[in-house]
């Protein structure tokens, strides 16, 4: 006679899948496009009035909005969904 398994009441449940918010994904896109954007019209039409370091200086100050904009999208989502 075969023994079934011990089952065990502590494991815990699976969580059934999460919807994914496509709107944060798109906003990001949308970020991400209007940053390379930026970058673009910087590069052609304002980069040759200023010096080396201050191009340098706009695009680290465009990474670090950018990198704050992706946050704010990002980090209250994944805060109510982690456990």
């Amino acid at each position: 006679m075969a023994q079934e398994p011990p089952t065990h009441p502590q494991r815990p449940k699976k969580r059934p899948a999460q919807q994914f918010p496509l709107w944060i994904m798109y906003a990001s896109i949308t970020v991400a496009f209007a940053w390379l954007l930026f970058l673009a019209f910087w590069l052609f039409y304002w980069a040759t009035s200023f010096s080396i370091l201050q191009n340098l200086g706009v695009f680290l100050l465009s990474v670090v909005i950018l990198g704050i904009l992706e946050t704010l999208l990002w980090v209250p989502w994944s805060m109510r969904h982690a456990h």
